[in-house]
């Protein structure tokens, strides 16, 4: 976030700078670093275009480099309370609105009457997810394991 929390992903420090990571496992004694938007970090980073992401931008620029070299590998969860459901909280928009998508299982008609209700979009009766106002949250909760 704008704050410097961490929002729900992977992270590791790598060469001095703190980096999301496509996975907090090695595989095969490697990381994944990524960058999400901007600019390539470097001419040997790869890039992909993702059209339709959700509360990231379409742009994810990525290096694998050896595991060895990334420290203080953890996972982030920043989840929060949208009227009676649980959210995860997946970014946060130039105008300080949080992306987020619903967590709690909750029946087909009850997705679409929560998504309704909060202005949110539903997902093929499994999930709903909108950019909403940080006041509307309650519970925030910032967890790092």
């Amino acid at each position: 976030m704008s704050d410097g929390r961490e929002l729900t992903g992977s992270y590791g420090t790598w060469r001095g700078q703190e980096w999301e990571l496509w996975s907090h496992a090695p595989e095969d004694g490697t990381l994944t670093v990524v960058q999400d938007g901007g600019e390539s970090p470097g001419a040997d980073w790869e890039h992909l275009v993702y059209p339709n992401r959700f509360a990231r931008t379409p742009d994810r620029f990525y290096k694998t480099v050896d595991a060895a070299e990334v420290s203080d590998v953890h996972n982030a969860h920043a989840t929060a309370r949208l009227g009676n459901a649980k959210v995860q909280i997946l970014g946060e928009n130039a105008e300080g609105r949080l992306g987020v998508q619903t967590l709690d299982h909750m029946s087909p008609a009850a997705i679409y009457a929560f998504a309704t209700k909060w202005g949110l979009e539903p997902y093929d009766r499994d999930f709903a997810f909108a950019w909403v106002e940080p006041d509307q949250l309650t519970d925030l909760m910032f967890e790092r394991a």
